[in-house]
């Protein structure tokens, strides 16, 4: 049996895995599930149709599965925030259901949401992601798998961050971050490659040095974005860095973040 805290409420319906833990003052609604190790420290309230993994732990004030705040939502529709395992939700952040029917918020595995942090409704977040004290993603962003969200980073609705790219702190961004990059401000100045993420992610020195010359290309050579995007895709060798690069622009309908203001690029 789960072990449940006297003063903690878990309602009717509720489905906990044996070796769940749910502390004091908890609240669980009657549409959760949750998995197997996974551990709700105290004082935190997990609600809506909200599915849990394996080995997850919950901080207090942590709010997980409430509605969208947005005026779309149908009150009473079955809306989803869906949780891999292996994350960690650290002190008052807030993670939203979708906001139409049958709609959904996803979440993977390995993630730390560090205190304050937000994931809105109808986002998908990877795997071994970060979120840095009070980093937020608005409706329908996606951040790729081992992404770094520096603290106070600001994600506008319907952005991306790819692939192991990493924001520093107070930076927002309307436009997409692209994989391999470390940027910084206001939907301006990819700075440079992230390459202590990429060695630490078991990135050989070629493929570091293939990521390199995208960036190179795509931010130091003035020419405009198209054209950047064809001189990669026709004079560097197809890698799957190369791919996921231009797969991840040509796929933007927010337009990718620009480079430093004089070096020449537009996007």
């Amino acid at each position: 049996m789960a072990k449940i805290h006297p003063s903690a409420v878990v309602c009717d319906g509720a489905i906990l895995a044996d070796s769940v833990e749910v502390g004091p003052l908890c609240y669980v609604g009657p549409n959760v599930r949750i998995g197997e190790n996974t551990r709700l420290i105290s004082h935190c309230n997990i609600d809506g149709y909200t599915t849990l993994g394996a080995n997850n732990v919950v901080h207090p004030f942590a709010a997980l599965g409430q509605p969208a705040q947005d005026h779309s939502v149908v009150p009473g529709a079955k809306t989803y925030l869906n949780i891999g395992d292996n994350n960690i939700f650290r002190e008052c952040c807030t993670m939203h259901t979708g906001t139409l029917p049958e709609t959904s918020t996803e979440i993977g595995s390995n993630n730390m949401f560090m205190a304050g942090s937000h994931v809105a409704h109808n986002c998908k977040i990877g795997n071994n992601i970060h979120f840095i004290n009070a980093a937020v993603v608005g409706g329908y962003g996606e951040v790729h798998d081992r992404a770094i969200l520096s603290g106070l980073v600001a994600v506008h609705q319907f952005c991306r961050v790819g692939k192991l790219a990493i924001i520093s702190g107070c930076s927002a961004f309307s436009k997409d971050v692209p994989p391999f990059v470390m940027a910084e401000g206001r939907n301006s100045a990819a700075k440079m490659i992230n390459k202590v993420g990429l060695q630490r992610a078991g990135y050989t020195s070629e493929q570091i040095s293939i990521i390199k010359q995208i960036f190179r290309i795509y931010y130091r050579s003035g020419l405009i974005a198209s054209a950047a995007l064809e001189k990669i895709r026709t004079e560097l060798p197809q890698t799957t860095e190369v791919k996921e690069f231009l797969d991840f622009c040509a796929n933007s309908k927010k337009g990718v973040v620009a480079g430093n203001a004089n070096d020449g690029h537009r996007s």
